[in-house]
């Protein structure tokens, strides 16, 4: 047992032997093949490097040869990039220089420019000099021979009246027409004195009636809606009715005689379609028909010496009260504070001034109210022109100074030499008159006011500064001095005639004279008269060879 025992046990160790020898070597050859395969991967894997190392190395050998290539590459373009570094250096170096001259002909281009911007400056300048020398040259020229025109037609003037008294009638009126026609189209004063006389002469347009020898001509009113007529009351009593009849020299003045009682010393008069009022200075009020009829009315006791019409109603003034009359009555007389000097009625208001300077205002309804003096001497006489609204005063120096709408002086008219007693006004033309035996006549549109205005403007400018941009070129319109006549007694009464026209003159020798102050009526009255131009020798002759010829006709 033990044996078989044994021998199993052997067998048993054999077969575990056999089993693990087997195992063993099936282990062995598993892991001989395993190594194998290992080896043979690692071949491969060998093979397969050195097949990539080959690779590698013929990449690697391409590498280089493209690294060569790119460092001969590199090298010509870092050679090619000095180059280039080297010419840019060099191109710098030239841009400088050339920045540098381009700068330099920058400024001397500007400098350049500069001059020739001044070259044209003073090109355009010496042009600018050149063109006002020339306009100077042309505006002396104009000057001057406006100036020899003016001044020829001035000659003429006085030449027209030497031939009218040597009888030459025609050359007298061409010559006259001609003196005006040069001041009128030259800006020259045609109400010159020898100028208008001239064309005064040639048109007739003095006319003169004449009362009784001891008659003072105290008063003239225009008679409305009547040309050529008039109402005239005198210290002698007389109330008379004046018609300018005819034209040139057959016109004639005729009277009629409407009141006469030598007791009543008239001082003012006023006229309406209906009835003449005529004011005695003792304090006796004749109201008068044109078919002479009267009406004595007997007023409050005072010193009277001027009518007005105010709102419909009249106003009779004396030096210390004032009376209404309306409808055939007189009112309680208002009583001044002080002796009333002048009035005259303005747009509703009576303006009063005093002997003392004072001044006043009244309205329609007799309220009564100080103001602030107009001028600073006393005012002696007034006129007020509605057309024009201006007002006229005089004070006692014979000065007269027309105040505008706003009460602003725009002129001093200085000729008289002594009291201006009365003022009228025709259109733009002045009248006055006074002790100093002188008839002026002022025609506003000649006179150059400093503020450059003409006359209506000045009329409507609250205030008037003194123009100093007046053009060079403009020519000054002429200003001399007013028309003068003289008479042998004072000029008591000045005033206008509803034609526009004419003007009354009173005197205190007892003249009346009617006067045509519009010189360019009787200018286009001679211009009808006239039957023939200047004889080409006739101009030479009278009006000058200088002034080219023409014909007036």
């Amino acid at each position: 047992m033990k044996k078989r025992a044994y021998i199993l046990a052997s067998v048993i160790a054999l077969v575990a032997v056999a089993v693990a020898t087997v195992v063993a070597y099936r282990m062995g050859v598993s892991q001989s093949m395993g190594e194998l395969s290992d080896l043979q991967n690692e071949v491969k894997r060998l093979q397969d490097g050195e097949r990539d190392a080959a690779i590698v190395k013929r990449v690697s050998q391409q590498m280089e040869d493209i690294a060569y290539q790119q460092k001969s590459i590199s090298d010509e373009q870092r050679d090619r990039a000095e180059q280039q570094s080297i010419l840019a250096t060099e191109n710098a170096a030239r841009a400088e220089m050339e920045s540098r001259a381009a700068r330099e002909a920058e400024v001397k281009a500007n400098a350049a420019a500069q001059e020739a911007e001044h070259e044209r400056a003073n090109a355009e300048r010496q042009q600018e000099i050149a063109v006002e020398q020339r306009d100077q040259a042309t505006r002396a020229k104009n000057v001057a021979d406006t100036l020899n025109i003016r001044t020829q037609a001035r000659i003429l003037g006085v030449t027209s009246q030497v031939r009218r008294e040597a009888g030459e009638t025609e050359v007298a009126d061409l010559l006259a027409y001609t003196s005006w026609y040069f001041l009128k189209n030259y800006r020259g004063n045609q109400y010159f004195s020898d100028t208008f006389k001239a064309l005064a002469q040639g048109a007739n347009g003095i006319s003169r009636y004449k009362f009784r020898q001891n008659s003072a001509v105290n008063a003239i009113a225009e008679v409305p809606g009547k040309p050529l007529q008039c109402v005239v009351a005198t210290n002698y009593g007389e109330v008379e009715w004046l018609t300018a009849t005819g034209s040139g020299s057959a016109r004639r003045i005729s009277a009629k005689s409407l009141f006469f009682q030598k007791d009543y010393d008239f001082r003012a008069v006023l006229a309406d379609k209906q009835h003449i009022y005529a004011l005695a200075h003792g304090g006796t009020l004749c109201v008068l028909d044109y078919a002479g009829k009267v009406q004595p009315v007997p007023l409050p006791p005072d010193a009277y010496f001027g009518i007005i019409k105010v709102d419909g109603k009249l106003l009779l003034a004396g030096r210390k009260s004032l009376s209404w009359f309306t409808a055939g009555h007189v009112s309680a007389p208002i009583a001044l504070p002080k002796t009333l000097s002048t009035l005259v009625e303005r747009e509703g208001k009576v303006c009063l001034f005093f002997a003392d300077g004072s001044y006043a205002e009244m309205d329609a309804a007799g309220k009564m109210e100080n103001k602030a003096p107009l001028l600073k001497q006393a005012v002696v006489s007034a006129h007020y022109d509605k057309a024009t609204e201006c007002l006229a005063l005089s004070v006692k120096d014979g000065t007269v100074y027309p105040l505008n709408k706003y009460n602003r002086v725009i002129e001093t008219l200085t000729a008289h030499k002594a009291k201006c007693l009365s003022i009228a006004m025709q259109g733009s033309t002045i009248v006055t008159g006074g002790h100093d035996k002188m008839v002026y006549l002022w025609h506003m549109d000649n006179m150059a006011f400093e503020s450059g205005m003409n006359f209506r403007q000045e009329m409507q400018a609250k205030t008037a500064v003194k123009n100093t941009a007046r053009r060079q070129s403009e020519i000054m319109t002429e200003w001399l001095v007013p028309v003068d006549y003289s008479y042998d007694g004072w000029t008591l009464a000045v005033c206008g005639d509803v034609d526009g026209t004419h003007v009354w003159i009173g005197t205190s020798n007892g003249s009346v004279v009617l006067m045509n102050v519009s010189a360019d009526d009787m200018a286009q009255q001679l211009h009808r008269r006239m039957k023939r131009n200047f004889t080409e020798q006739e101009w030479t002759r009278y009006v000058g060879a200088s002034i080219p010829y023409m014909k007036l006709k």
